[in-house]
């Protein structure tokens, strides 16, 4: 590890908390784990990234587990599933993308989720990976701890490409809604939609895509535009921690984003092709999902060796923000691949 591309550590928020109505401060589930650092680290290209981890108090984890969040979100969302994960004595590792949460942002209005390149993403978590969690994913009297991926949507995108990159970094992941392919270009080919974004983006590249503008909380609020979680409280926690700290606020993807990630989607379809992944998956697909095309993504399911779908019918595309009854589905079905993969026995003593 260079010098300048060292982690820094602070063990909490470094901005001021406005009142949010209470959501976040009058439920301990939402609220940071006890022992959670914060952490920046600066990449190879001088960007800076953020990430958050924690593990058990008092025992040895069973496995590391590191999220990898959705378009727009950012570590703090995933403060309850931390909790409960480490109530099964998993750690919990979370990185922000570039772009969202409190990692570097690309262009002058901090709004606009803009990419220029999702391999520039996949080069972000090796160096994450390779530079942070692997090194402290040891412990002197078991050795190496496995580790374990758990990516929702454009995470998964990018979590499914990085294990045909890298085969041995991961034993095990699960998917939530994982973005195979954009559900608003489904009646067109894919390399179409591809083609077609591509002269978009040569006009209109670091442009909000038609409609799309800066964030505001009606974007989630208003009830006709709630497309991710049907819960009552889980489905405020976004806009709650974006009212809380301003920083965290992302608008609408340009139309550079769009290109980049169909390229990803057409990238990802192609490659597994000839790459299939080996280890244990789990794929959950939200029923009434408007966002990531579900039919693509059970088409690569079932391609792979080793991998399990999980249909959920009645849930929107959050899954993991959505009611405890479809929340619950897929974190048991989580614990049963790590069960079944008997993750306890994968810990290497050195």
């Amino acid at each position: 590890m260079t010098q300048d591309s060292r982690a820094t550590s602070t063990p909490g928020p470094s901005t001021p908390e406005p009142s949010t109505g209470g959501l976040i401060e009058s439920n301990p589930r939402f609220q940071q784990p006890e022992g959670w650092r914060w952490h920046t680290f600066t990449n190879p290209a001088g960007q800076k990234l953020r990430f958050g981890t924690v593990s058990p108090k008092s025992r040895i984890p069973d496995a590391v587990v590191v999220v990898l969040p959705g378009l727009s979100e950012f570590a703090e969302k995933y403060f309850e599933l931390a909790h409960d994960l480490l109530d099964r004595n998993l750690s919990v590792w979370v990185m922000d993308w570039q772009g969202q949460g409190l990692s570097n942002r690309p262009l002058a209005n901090r709004h606009k989720r803009h990419s220029s390149g999702f391999d520039n993403d996949l080069s972000d978590l090796h160096y994450f990976l390779v530079e942070y969690v692997k090194h402290a994913s040891v412990h002197p009297d078991v050795g190496r701890i496995p580790m374990v991926m758990l990516a929702h949507s454009m995470g998964g995108n990018l979590g499914l490409r990085y294990l045909i990159e890298h085969p041995g970094m991961f034993c095990s992941a699960a998917f939530s809604a994982p973005m195979t392919g954009i559900a608003a270009t489904k009646p067109l080919p894919l390399s179409v939609a591809v083609d077609i974004s591509a002269l978009l983006k040569e006009g209109f590249n670091m442009s909000y895509v038609f409609g799309g503008k800066d964030w505001s909380a009606a974007e989630r609020d208003t009830p006709s535009k709630n497309i991710f979680s049907s819960d009552p409280v889980r489905s405020r926690i976004h806009n709650a921690w974006c009212l809380k700290n301003p920083d965290l606020q992302v608008g609408n993807v340009t139309f550079g984003w769009l290109h980049q990630a169909l390229r990803s989607c057409a990238a990802l379809q192609h490659t597994i092709k000839t790459k299939p992944i080996e280890i244990p998956c789990l794929f959950a697909l939200a029923g009434h999902d408007k966002l990531v095309d579900n039919t693509s993504t059970r088409k690569l399911a079932q391609a792979l060796p080793h991998a399990k779908i999980l249909e959920l019918p009645d849930s929107l595309h959050e899954i993991l923000m959505e009611r405890d009854s479809i929340r619950d589905a897929f974190l048991n079905t989580f614990a049963t691949l790590l069960s079944d993969n008997k993750i306890r026995e994968k810990l290497k003593p050195f």
